[in-house]
């Protein structure tokens, strides 16, 4: 849902603002999707399992925690993010020949880590955008 902005008046309780029951109403309307984590476009939701795939959309508008379990070589391709989104992305490893790429046209940094190809390999990698097209992420795995 989109920002509905209160009108509270020119002054208070001048009477030209909005009802208390309009506004609870906007209220309402406003929180339901960060109680419900539904709706679009924001990034205050749960988790997403994605499918191991060569390619695998990250989209940004779906979800804070990404999982997936691979035993393929897969590459991650960020979508619909803004700056300043910070996202996670938990890759099992199953052996076999997996490996990480991420999408050719981005700007990506790797602050600290590398990927754990290894079988049973917990990957906990957090990326966040930085600016158009940017990032920065960081890879650990479990002890």
């Amino acid at each position: 849902m989109a920002r509905q902005t209160i009108n509270v008046g020119s002054s208070p309780n001048d009477g030209t603002g909005d009802t208390l029951r309009d506004a609870m109403v906007s209220i309402n309307s406003m929180t339901a999707d960060i109680y419900g984590q539904s709706g679009t476009g924001d990034s205050l939701r749960g988790s997403s399992s994605l499918t191991a795939a060569a390619d695998v959309d990250v989209n940004f508008d779906t979800a804070t925690v990404f999982t997936i379990t691979s035993s393929i070589s897969i590459e991650l391709n960020f979508t619909n993010a803004s700056i300043g989104d910070v996202k996670d992305i938990i890759i099992t490893d199953s052996g076999g020949t997996s490996g990480l790429t991420l999408n050719s046209g981005i700007t990506v940094t790797t602050i600290a880590g590398s990927y754990s190809a290894t079988a049973g390999a917990v990957n906990f990698i957090q990326v966040a955008c930085t600016a158009a097209n940017t990032f920065f992420l960081s890879i650990s795995q479990s002890i």
